[in-house]
């Protein structure tokens, strides 16, 4: 667990220091330095490990569109640092007025998933869900986890 959360840590200090022009031990942690945030990536590593999950599938990630207000400024969405900790993994945007991907969730994502897009066949063993606060006008505000067994 220590070392998934050191690591999603870390993938976001590399980004906001390449964002910002510094090396990775100099960035200071504004929003992701939030309880929330250090709470997120905790339980993930803690819920991941104690229920004994061997591989994780992320759905297709989406954004949405604008900008966002963050410690740094105003910049577009996706925020710099989330576009830099998912290089290299599929990613679009929406018609969603609304960060939907924070850089938290994107190194959460990025430190776990063995792939990104449509789930496998699986048996549903458990299924959980996470309901965020703010209304969305395209689709509900959920984070769905499937917990199940891979159909060969």
């Amino acid at each position: 667990m220590k070392k998934h959360a050191l690591s999603i840590f870390q993938r976001i200090a590399v980004a906001e220091g390449k964002i910002h022009g510094q090396p990775p031990e100099d960035v200071e942690f504004h929003e992701v330095g939030a309880l929330d945030s250090i709470a997120d990536i905790v339980c993930a590593c803690v819920g991941i490990e104690t229920l004994g999950v061997e591989k994780i599938f992320v759905s297709s990630l989406f954004d949405g569109h604008g900008v966002i207000e963050c410690a740094h400024g105003t910049f577009p969405l996706p925020a710099p640092a989330t576009l830099e900790i998912l290089k290299g993994i599929p990613l679009g945007q929406i018609d969603e007025p609304h960060e939907l991907i924070t850089p938290t969730g994107a190194a959460i994502a990025a430190e776990f998933g063995e792939s990104f897009g449509t789930m496998p066949a699986l048996k549903a063993e458990k299924i959980g869900y996470g309901v965020g606060s703010r209304d969305l006008t395209s689709r509900p505000n959920v984070l769905r986890a499937v917990l199940g067994e891979l159909v060969p």
